[in-house]
């Protein structure tokens, strides 16, 4: 278990290894220089699109077994793990669920694809996990939960701790796109 303060209560939260897959540099500079972006129009607003009953409506129309649960806290001290699952569905056989309000391009969208595999690693510790379902906008992208999907997840999570030991940034270079509109810029080393 870490000692440094940037582990918050010794866990690992899923947003901050979707956002080391985002991009490296922006994960190391939130957690290691305690920098945080002010909410902008399009995240408080994706925030009240996403509530517990757009997420139960979403259940509805992907027809996932009963009983449904929505924001569903998990942690695990064997993983160092921790996060709020959008949405679990069923009771022996589980589907997790990831619910985006707004759509977006699945090319752009990797770091997605790994916070659900995450979750889907995380209900583990609720039972065995089936399937993972991405919901984006109205996309719905289904993912068996293989192997393969939660050793991904094992990875991405090693592959974050080691940026978080490093005390200095990860060289990285992003597609210019990527980076023009990003909050952090002015205090990546990395930036074009």
């Amino acid at each position: 278990m870490r000692e440094w303060s940037y582990y918050l209560d010794g866990y690992v939260q899923v947003a901050e290894v979707k956002d080391y897959i985002f991009c490296p540099a922006l994960a190391w500079i939130k957690a290691r220089m305690r920098y945080v972006e002010p909410p902008t129009p399009s995240m408080e607003s994706g925030k009240s699109k996403a509530d517990a009953q757009f997420k139960l409506r979403v259940a509805e129309e992907l027809g996932l077994p009963k009983p449904w649960r929505v924001e569903v806290p998990v942690r695990s001290s064997r993983l160092g793990l921790s996060g709020v699952i959008d949405l679990v569905a069923g009771e022996r056989r589980l589907v997790v669920a990831e619910v985006k309000a707004f759509k977006r391009r699945i090319q752009w969208s990797r770091h997605f694809r790994v916070q659900l595999a995450l979750y889907a690693l995380l209900a583990g510790e609720l039972g065995y996990v089936r399937e993972a379902i991405l919901y984006m906008g109205g996309d719905i992208y289904r993912v068996p939960v293989s192997s393969n999907l939660l050793d991904e997840a094992r990875r991405a999570l090693e592959g974050y701790r080691m940026v978080l030991d490093s005390e200095e940034p990860p060289n990285v270079r992003q597609p210019e796109p990527k980076c023009r509109y990003c909050w952090y810029r002015r205090l990546c080393p990395s930036a074009p």
